[in-house]
């Protein structure tokens, strides 16, 4: 193996150990729900242990996949969650946390982490907040938005295990005995250690900003803003910061894919076309986190290609930027006009790209979400959703491809509000939200359609797929009843209406009409509570 293979291959395991304490916690929680004997703990826990073994073996880290490897096997032998069960698979993750560490411990660092973890595998916020009731507020806002938080002092970010670095650091300006701006640069600074995010909070003392943007703070907020404002920024954090960017790079020119090589090295993911028509198609199924545009392309002119990008709704704030040869200010000027973010110039700094992408398809992917997102659940809002619709109704009257609309309606929801009062009303929706999007497959979009109302587009799917995609959602939620941050139970069940492209309508508003009168019958005559618009006699379909 020579010098250059090495270090590639030192990098993807390095890779994956900063990915490991989010995925850890993640079998921690997975772990608690098998305690408690949650039916599906089991199958879940399996599911996620297999994804680590297999990563782990693919990234050359054949202790932890072994290891891994038994506590799945234990898994599918295993009959009942019992006590006794549950204590030997606590001891499991625990030896798989120090097999992680002691990989950690035996790899160099080898440079800046610039690709964020995996949301799937759940994430660890590290509070430095002295105790009292800032401490405690801080806590909750960072369970609401689904975080595993562990308190802590100011520590050495380098010294900290890889099973236990965080994602998310927060820290509090009043400290009578470590200087908050040292703390924040000392994290930021991290090679290793750095989290994805370091949030300041403004006490009483007021807070230099300049000084604390200087040494790496990403976001200070007073203390009033905690319980609103801190949870939206970590749930943004965790939705835009998951996956590594993806980038189109549309170029014929064979120093594209010296590009590509360069970008994917640095965990970008990188698809690429060799002219507009093939990136047309690419673009029809997937918009990207940013597209690489070369100005002259062998069927079309890249300028004009922009043009054209930019009136398609979808495309309107992602980031784009055109490379060409060196050219005049009157180039520059042109692609700017063209709707481009940035030109640059063969041959491209090869740090300067990875910059450039990696800062600017996060900056687009934080206002797409700021823009196409429900505040609440997180899931696409009601305008994002219904423009999606038109989009898939253009793209299978294009590709001949099918597709389903279902209505999701939360039965008698204005009892919970009046019970239990609005916020845990929210808590309700959120967790109705997170369960319809962790079972739907990663291609169906999902959006909050209405007050309790969700809208989910289920794409290539025919009427059966459908109906049988409503029944499990149905089944799912009443089998899940939402718990509440002060320990309540709350059942929850749900009415479904559902319309299929061109069985019962050949335009948008014609299939989300369909949709919504069968809700309407399903709400009130509908003996399961699914009806499709063709059936509303039998009730299903």
């Amino acid at each position: 193996m020579n010098a250059e293979t090495e270090r590639v291959y030192r990098a993807l395991r390095q890779s994956y150990l900063t990915e490991a304490p989010a995925r850890l916690a993640e079998l921690r929680k997975e772990a608690e729900a098998f305690r408690a004997g949650e039916t599906q703990a089991a199958e879940w826990l399996r599911t996620r242990i297999h994804k680590l073994a297999g990563a782990a073996a693919a990234h050359g880290l054949p202790e932890i996949s072994a290891l891994a490897r038994e506590i799945e096997n234990w898994l599918a032998q295993t009959p009942t969650q019992t006590a006794e069960s549950a204590d030997h698979l606590q001891g499991s993750l625990a030896l798989l946390s120090r097999a992680v560490d002691a990989a950690g411990q035996s790899l160099e660092p080898v440079g800046v982490r610039e690709t964020p973890r995996q949301a799937e595998f759940g994430w660890r916020a590290l509070v430095v907040v002295e105790s009292g009731l800032l401490r405690e507020r801080t806590i909750r806002a960072l369970w609401s938005a689904g975080f595993d938080v562990h308190l802590g002092d100011a520590g050495e970010p380098e010294t900290t295990s890889p099973s236990t670095r965080p994602d998310l650091v927060v820290i509090s300006a009043e400290d009578a005995v470590h200087d908050p701006y040292a703390m924040i640069a000392a994290w930021t600074s991290s090679r290793l250690a750095r989290p994805r995010a370091v949030v300041l909070i403004e006490t009483m003392a007021p807070v230099d900003r300049m000084r604390a943007v200087a040494s790496g703070a990403d976001q200070i907020y007073i203390a009033e803003q905690v319980d609103s404002e801190l949870p939206r920024f970590a749930r943004l954090m965790a939705r835009v910061g998951a996956p590594p960017a993806r980038v189109v790079i549309v170029d014929p020119d064979p120093v594209a894919d010296a590009y590509a090589a360069y970008l994917m090295q640095a965990g970008v993911r990188v698809v690429q076309a060799r002219d507009a028509a093939e990136a047309q198609d690419l673009f029809d199924a997937e918009v990207p986190d940013l597209v690489l545009l070369a100005e002259a392309l062998p069927d079309a002119d890249g300028v004009t290609f922009a043009k054209l990008l930019r009136q398609d709704p979808r495309f309107h704030l992602v980031p784009l930027v055109l490379v060409g040869p060196a050219g005049g200010v009157a180039d520059k000027i042109a692609a700017l006009r063209a709707g481009a973010d940035d030109f640059l110039a063969h041959p491209v700094d090869e740090s300067l790209l990875l910059q450039l992408v990696v800062s600017r398809a996060e900056r687009g992917r934080q206002l797409r979400e700021l823009v196409h997102r429900d505040g609440l659940t997180g899931l696409l809002n009601h305008a994002t959703l219904l423009a999606e619709l038109e989009i898939a109704v253009e793209f299978s009257r294009r590709s001949g491809s099918g597709f389903a609309l279902l209505i999701v309606d939360v039965d008698h929801f204005r009892r919970v509000n009046d019970r239990y009062g609005h916020l845990v009303g929210d808590q309700v929706l959120v967790h109705i939200g997170s369960l319809m999007r962790s079972h739907v497959r990663a291609s169906d979009l999902v959006g909050r359609y209405g007050g309790e109302e969700f809208g989910l587009i289920l794409r290539g799917c025919t009427p059966e797929g459908a109906a049988h995609v409503a029944h499990k959602l149905q089944e799912i939620i009443a089998a899940q009843p939402a718990e509440t941050r002060d320990g309540s139970v709350i059942p929850v069940t749900v009415s479904v209406g559902g319309a299929v492209y061109l069985h019962h309508g050949e335009t948008a508003f014609e299939i989300g009409h369909a949709a919504d009168k069968a809700l309407h019958i399903a709400k009130t005559e509908g003996r399961d509570r699914v009806v499709f618009a063709e059936t509303p006699q039998t009730g299903h379909a």
